[in-house]
């Protein structure tokens, strides 16, 4: 995770099993840059003049899509559009290396039912060495936004398909 807004901010306490979903948590009170669009999916927002007018709309170019299991890259965007858009644990999972020590399913879960509906979230990628990556995620939730930084390594896996191996929290 969008993992992200886990994106896949959220997030990210490695250990424990509850990394994912304590990421999220852990980075709400952390305020971040404004970013330059949220197109709010939610009608309370929507119809909340003050909400609207305390976020300001993530551009498209912001959200990457949907990512894929062909690159580093590609399978952190496919993780937190996991997070965020499909809002499915088991989704996430999936693309996790099956025997890392990264939270199982219901606890990823967990931590997606504690991200508000229609959350949006940016997601810049950037390799730092070979099978490891600097993500930086950005949370829009309907009225506040917050920023957190992950570490993470990927596996590629012996028929091509990469896969998440670990993530870490980065602080600031």
């Amino acid at each position: 995770m969008g993992f992200a807004a886990l994106g896949l901010s959220a997030v990210v306490a490695v250990g424990g099993g509850i990394w994912w979903g304590a990421s999220i948590v852990s980075s709400l009170g952390e305020s971040s840059p404004d970013i330059t669009a949220i197109v709010s999916s939610t009608p309370t927002a929507a119809a909340d003049a003050t909400a609207t007018a305390a976020a300001k709309p993530v551009s498209n170019a912001c959200t990457p899509g949907e990512g894929d299991r062909k690159s580093g890259e590609g399978v952190i965007t496919a993780l937190e559009h996991a997070y965020y858009k499909l809002r499915s644990g088991r989704a996430v999972r999936d693309l996790m290396v099956a025997n890392s020590s990264l939270p199982d399913a219901a606890t990823i879960q967990a931590g997606i039912d504690s991200v508000p509906v229609g959350t949006a979230y940016c997601l810049e990628v950037t390799a730092i060495g070979p099978n490891t990556y600097s993500a930086q995620i950005t949370e829009v939730r309907p009225t506040e936004q917050s920023q957190f930084k992950q570490r993470i390594s990927t596996w590629t896996e012996p028929d091509g398909t990469v896969r998440v191996r670990s993530i870490d929290e980065v602080g600031e």
